[in-house]
């Protein structure tokens, strides 16, 4: 089937990075197609925590589809609290990704966006401003083409881009308790466990009717998951539930190379093709969001340009993104890869590290001042003496 239609842009992958540059592009009025191999609403392995700083980056209400609303986050360490901190405006906003991925392409077809599912993108073809896109469902003409389409970007490895990271490799369920008290207890707070799994940690994000749980790590050798989120659910008193659905396991990329290249004339990269998470809690939904921002701006430049500032992508969203993952990749390295030291660290400055951690996910302080102060302290004898000699107990 080839289409008739020419379409200004074309998204592959209807994520939230791929549903919300769709937005930004139909809002200029421009011709949009968003294609999705799936079916949605579809399952997501992800915890679908967004930050502050994530939710307060999107143009329009989400509340429709807001599960709990966290105004308390609690670090721990094999389940020894640490720090709890409540705030009085919310810390995160809890969605699930099946229901949050179709309300943002909802919000972009209800601009005028085009979206068809049930797709799967192919090839690439033609020149610069004159593409020939072919999916499972024919063939599709546009003048750029943005990869939203996740780690193992078919898009990026067409356009012949480079997107070079390392891996943070998660697994993650829905657990339906079989006492409701066990949702309630949770409700309104964010924990994540520290010690759970080495080279990582453990979160336990609450839902309406269940709670999304789940282990990370930075090392490639874990091999038994199942046992560890077991192991995980029983260190929380959760081993007794209805329904653990669906245990499955995902990769989030994290610190990137600093000779990445995400765009070229006749495209861009956006979300997880990208490359940016947060290296120190796996967050990919802010990097995305704001990412689908920064794409949709080089685009409509790109339209005005003869497709030049596409090229410029590339730079403009390293500028916004990659000096902060730096620091927080410097500071993830010290705490997850010597565990030993990471728990010192824990242990004596939990309460510090923790509150500006939450004026990093709130929007109000960057990785790249956090790690600066981070460093002032390690020269004082005042602040690293205790770390050194501090017990593990």
């Amino acid at each position: 089937m080839q289409s008739d239609t020419k379409y200004d842009v074309i998204i592959v992958g209807g994520g939230p990075a791929g549903g919300l540059l769709g937005y930004y592009l139909a809002c200029r009025n421009l011709k949009i197609l968003i294609i999705e191999k799936k079916h949605l609403p579809r399952y997501k392995a992800c915890g679908g925590g967004l930050t502050r700083r994530a939710f307060k980056a999107i143009p329009f209400d989400i509340s429709d589809v807001v599960e709990d609303y966290t105004y308390t986050a609690k670090m721990l360490l094999m389940d020894r609290p640490l720090f709890s901190k409540t705030l009085d405006r919310p810390i995160i906003a809890m969605v699930m990704r099946d229901r949050f991925d179709q309300f943002l392409i909802e919000k972009a077809v209800s601009m005028g966006a085009v979206f068809q599912e049930n797709t799967s993108f192919r090839t690439i073809s033609g020149k610069t401003g004159d593409l020939t896109v072919t999916t499972s469902k024919g063939k599709f003409k546009t003048q750029i083409i943005a990869g939203a389409d996740g780690v193992n970007s078919r898009v990026s490895k067409i356009l012949g881009l480079r997107v070079k990271c390392n891996f943070m490799t998660a697994i993650e369920g829905e657990v339906y308790p079989e006492n409701p008290a066990d949702i309630e207890r949770f409700k309104g707070s964010v924990h994540y466990d520290f010690g759970v799994i080495p080279k990582g940690y453990g979160w336990v994000f609450p839902k309406k009717t269940h709670l999304s749980i789940g282990v990370g790590t930075f090392s490639p050798k874990l091999k038994n998951w199942k046992q560890s989120l077991n192991s995980y659910l029983a260190l929380k008193n959760l081993s007794s539930y209805k329904k653990l659905k669906p245990l499955k396991g995902h990769l989030i990329p994290f610190r990137p190379k600093r000779n990445n290249i995400v765009s070229c004339s006749k495209g861009l990269l956006v979300g997880d093709a990208s490359g940016f998470a947060d290296p120190l809690t796996g967050e990919g939904l802010y990097y995305a969001i704001q990412g689908a921002k920064i794409a949709s701006e080089a685009i409509i430049k790109g339209f005005e340009s003869e497709f030049e500032h596409i090229n410029r992508y590339t730079k403009s969203i390293k500028k916004q993104f990659q000096k902060d993952l730096i620091c927080a990749g410097r500071m993830a390295h010290m705490i997850y890869t010597f565990p030993n030291l990471g728990r010192r660290i824990l242990n004596v400055h939990a309460d510090d590290l923790a509150l500006k951690q939450l004026a990093v996910i709130c929007g109000e302080l960057t990785y790249s001042k956090l790690f600066r102060e981070l460093l002032l302290q390690m020269m004082s004898p005042s602040k690293i003496i205790p770390v050194i000699f501090k017990s593990l107990s």
